[in-house]
């Protein structure tokens, strides 16, 4: 078990070895997670990443996550609790022949070199957990966000230029 993740790890040794990386670290220590979806970075995000051989590519890594996210409501922009979670088979490549190889269950990631950053692989899977536009669930949209459609006057259709067009047929 890791009490704190390597920046960068061997993957041949940890594939061949069968490496467990297990703990938790703060949403703050990742760089990039989006800051205009995230209402606080206090959130402790639980991680196990699990290095085995396979039977094409690099090797492949179990990662799973837990976490409760506070995210802002795009719609409301309240903050609200969000439940990330996942258990994930990524596959390790380094060429793209190697990517049609991959079982369906397997994502691809790629490598270059034999070093891997396991925070990275950790970011990438949360970003992908994260909704693109957060919704609380039954959020309503502000009115004084909405357009009044009822009040809108309707402009007059000006002449069209081609109408004249039209006698020529």
């Amino acid at each position: 078990m890791a009490k704190s993740l390597p920046d960068s790890i061997d993957l041949n040794s940890a594939v061949r070895k069968e490496w467990q990386l297990k703990g938790e670290l703060l949403l703050s220590d990742l760089d990039r997670m989006p800051a205009e979806l995230i209402h606080s970075t206090d959130a402790l995000v639980k991680y196990e990443i699990l290095f085995r051989q396979a039977k094409c590519g690099l090797g492949e890594a179990i990662i799973r996550i837990e976490s409760n996210l506070e995210l802002i409501c795009q719609r409301s922009l309240e903050a609200f609790e969000f439940s990330l979670q996942t258990n994930n088979v990524i596959g390790f490549i380094s060429k793209m022949e190697d990517e049609a190889e991959l079982a369906a269950d397997v994502s691809p990631s790629w490598v270059e070199g034999v070093q891997v950053d396991p925070k990275a692989l950790l970011e990438d899977e949360i970003l992908l957990l994260l909704p693109d536009i957060p919704v609380k669930p039954g959020a309503e949209l502000d009115s004084q966000y909405m357009a009044d459609h009822e009040n809108e006057t309707v402009e007059e259709e000006t002449e069209n230029p081609f109408a004249v067009l039209k006698d020529f047929k």
